[in-house]
This record gives C-alpha cells, sequence and structure tokens, in this order.
C-alpha cells in the first residue's frame, strides 16, 4: 500500500473520532452551565469550551457566548471546530474512493454535507442539541460501515487504529480539561457538591454514567472516575480499552515479523501503564500524570507516521 493512502486512512479515522468526541464534549460541557451548581459560572465555561477547542484568548477578551459557539463548532478557520474536523475526514476519504466501499464513502460524504449546509445563525440560536447529536448519529453509521462493508485487511485495520488511538487522546483531553475546570471551581475540591457534579459531566461527555454506576454500585468519586475512564478493560471508550485496540491494530500490522518493532513495543508499554495505574500514586497531581502520558501518546503517533507513512 502506498504511504499516502495509509495515512489517508489514518487520518480519517482519526478526524471522524475527533469529530465525534468535540461535537458530544460540546453539548454536554454547554448545557451542563445551564443547571443549578454552574449558572453562576457562564463565563468561565465559556473559557474552559474555548481552551478544549485550541481557540486563543485573554482576559481582556470580551466573552460573546455566540461568538464561542461560532468558533467552536461552525468556523473553518478554527482548525479545532467540529466542522473543520468534519470537513477534514472527508478530505482524507476523497482520495481512497478506490480502496473503501461506495457505502464508507457516500457515508461520510453525508456526514460533511450534514454539516457544511447546517445554517451557523440556527445553530447558534437553537441547533446546538440537533447538529452535536446528528454528528454522533452520523459517526455510529459511519463506524457501521468500516465494519461492515470492508475487508478486514491491513486497509480495515489503520482506519480502526486512526479511531482508536483518537479516541485515547480526546479522552485524556477531555479528562484533562474537566479535572483543571474543577480544581479552579471548586478551590481544590473544598467544594464537594460541585466537585461531584464536574464529576458526573465527565462521565456524560463520555456516555459512560450509567455503565460506572454499573461497575462500581456507588456514587462516584474522583477515583472510582478515573479509574474507570482510563483503567477498565471493558468500557469502550477508557483509555485502557483502547490503547489495547491499538495495541492489537498495530501487531497486525506486523504480520508477525521476527524483528523487533519498536512502535509495538510503545504501545504495548502505554497500554500496562494505563492498565495498572494506581490513583493513589497520581493523586496529588492526576492533571499532570495524564499529561505527561498524553504526550507519550504523541510520541506514538509520531512512530506510527515514521514507520508506516514514511514521515518522521
Amino acid at each position: 500500500m502506498l504511504a499516502r493512502i495509509a495515512s489517508s486512512l489514518y487520518w480519517t479515522g482519526r478526524y471522524l473520532e475527533r469529530s465525534e468526541h468535540l461535537a458530544r464534549y460540546l453539548r454536554v460541557q454547554y448545557f451542563s452551565m445551564q443547571d443549578a451548581p454552574m449558572s453562576q459560572s457562564r463565563e468561565f465555561t465559556l473559557r474552559s469550551i474555548l481552551n478544549m477547542y485550541g481557540v486563543k484568548w485573554t482576559e481582556e477578551d470580551p466573552i460573546v457566548e455566540a461568538g464561542v459557539l461560532q468558533q467552536v463548532a461552525m468556523d473553518y478557520g478554527t482548525p479545532l471546530s467540529v466542522r473543520s474536523t468534519i470537513r477534514s475526514a472527508r478530505e482524507n476519504a476523497v482520495a481512497l474512493r478506490h480502496v473503501i466501499s461506495t457505502e464508507l464513502w457516500e457515508s461520510i460524504n453525508a456526514y460533511y454535507l450534514y454539516s457544511n449546509g447546517f445554517d451557523t445563525e440556527y445553530f447558534i440560536v437553537h441547533g446546538l442539541h440537533d447538529y452535536t447529536t446528528k454528528a454522533g448519529r452520523h459517526c455510529a453509521i459511519i463506524r457501521s460501515r468500516i465494519d461492515d462493508t470492508l475487508l478486514q485487511d491491513d486497509t480495515w485495520v489503520l482506519i480502526k487504529l486512526g479511531i482508536h488511538l483518537e479516541r485515547v487522546v480526546q479522552v485524556i483531553r477531555i479528562l484533562i480539561s474537566k479535572l483543571r475546570d474543577i480544581d479552579v471551581m471548586t478551590d481544590r475540591g473544598a467544594n464537594g457538591p460541585l466537585r461531584q457534579y464536574q464529576g458526573t459531566v465527565i462521565l456524560k461527555i463520555l456516555e459512560g454514567f450509567d455503565m460506572h454506576r454499573k461497575a462500581y454500585h456507588q456514587l462516584l468519586t474522583a477515583k472510582t472516575t478515573i479509574d474507570f475512564v482510563v483503567g477498565h478493560p471493558q468500557f469502550s471508550r477508557s483509555v485502557t480499552y483502547n490503547m489495547n485496540a491499538v495495541k492489537m491494530l498495530l501487531e497486525r500490522l506486523d504480520h508477525n515479523s521476527p524483528e523487533k518493532n519498536p512502535v509495538l513495543f510503545k504501545a504495548g508499554k502505554l497500554h500496562s501503564y494505563f492498565r495498572y495505574l494506581e490513583y493513589d500514586e497520581i493523586s496529588d497531581d492526576v492533571g499532570g500524570a495524564l499529561s505527561a502520558a498524553l504526550d507519550r501518546v504523541y510520541a506514538l503517533h509520531s512512530a506510527i507516521e515514521a514507520k508506516y507513512f514514511g514521515e518522521v
């Protein structure tokens, strides 16, 4: 397979997964500030949203809700806006028409057409919930087309590799962002009810609230939230689950080569780190530990690009 085709497959998966997480984060985070514990923290929440989408701002910048929503969702000039990531997924998929199924291409193209045609003014006033919810539905359809209409060969492996690695990245980014929010808003945890509410927001963003309750049979705590979202091997959005998927997909790309594969070695070490991470070991600085781990995930991405796509 040509390196540019392999790269486009990988990045199609990454951008698709990125768009869904960013859309879901925006919906849950935005509507959380309508609730009583957050109603007095509207400006703080909007600035937190800007941080998640990589929009630079200063304390002197006025915060206008409509402008924030437009930037993080609809603005093609914002690289991490939901609309930008959907367009990037389609741009990569265009080069793949000859290696993917018609059904997969049409579902990706339909996702782009839906997003591109969504009225910006309507989105800002009434359409945020509808747009972000349907983004998730489009992604679910696309994932089903990936699994049900492709041969499970290297084409499938590379798209899935992008999806699972991006899920690791976005879950960690969401955790870092929300832990920073919790630290500031609760006076480093002194406000217990607000801290627990923000823990619920984390689980809602990752669609894990009900499964957390099923797994632990108790009210969430900082420990159970991190243990579940980072370390639970059976929760499909956990970091551990997805790093295991990344490791297995890299093993398939390796084709049982007898030579030592440094990329696979990095992935295996990361999976073990997340799987056996003890909350008590990082409780003094969870955000710092996750930031360091995220740097290792980015290093793994760079190693994947260098080995499989000919990029250094």
